[in-house]
């Protein structure tokens, strides 16, 4: 599941998918509006969802941009009336274009993240070559999604991960620091034999 941005501008980037992805992009769209709208719906936890998560309109006009698309390229369209309806059920019943919804502060706060355009146009090169090669020539095949906001659930694990590496790293530190004593009492009590064994020769030279 996956909202394609790969810029900040909702026109630009609805026309430069390729045919597959445009179309699916509508679906996606559905997806996503459902999962913020609809208690029983599946992937409410998905980084896809929660990144729209309080920006309902600005998805629905993402939408509606990429069905538009969609229909100017020759193609039939009922995807932009199911994302109107969806969002009208609960209380979103204008879905204002892009320039609208920047002036009134609408938009998602990480739209304009190059980071995060820039990982969607990597994604795009990686999952079709042939179409993005040269559109994105600048751009690597294998940056990972930057997503904007991510699951309590995951960001908990990743925090325990970390806590645990950090505990792994403390423990070799320790072990380091008692193997570094043990060797250097191993070293003084041979330093200390070995004198004893030259004063002990010594005097038995002298003797």
């Amino acid at each position: 599941m996956q909202t394609f941005l790969p810029y900040p501008d909702f026109e630009a980037s609805a026309r430069v998918l390729d045919t597959k992805r445009l179309g699916k992009q509508r679906v996606e769209v559905i997806q996503v509006v459902r999962a913020l709208t609809v208690p029983s719906y599946a992937w409410k936890s998905h980084p896809a969802v929660l990144m729209w998560s309080g920006y309902e309109e600005a998805l629905g006009t993402y939408g509606l941009v990429v069905s538009r698309t969609w229909c100017e390229r020759g193609f039939d369209d009922t995807c932009a009336a199911t994302i109107a309806a969806d969002l009208a059920r609960v209380g979103v019943g204008e879905l204002r274009p892009q320039a609208e919804l920047a002036a009134a502060s609408a938009l998602p706060p990480w739209l304009g993240d190059e980071g995060l355009h820039r990982s969607h146009r990597s994604a795009l090169l990686r999952k079709d070559p042939a179409a993005y090669g040269e559109v994105f020539r600048d751009v690597p095949d294998d940056l990972p999604y930057v997503w904007p906001v991510r699951a309590p659930g995951v960001l908990e694990a990743e925090a325990r991960r970390e806590a645990a590496a950090a505990a792994r790293a403390a423990r070799q530190l320790e072990k380091a620091r008692l193997d570094a004593e043990k060797a250097a009492r191993r070293r003084s009590r041979a330093a200390k034999k070995a004198a004893r064994t030259r004063r002990e020769n010594q005097r038995r030279a002298a003797g």
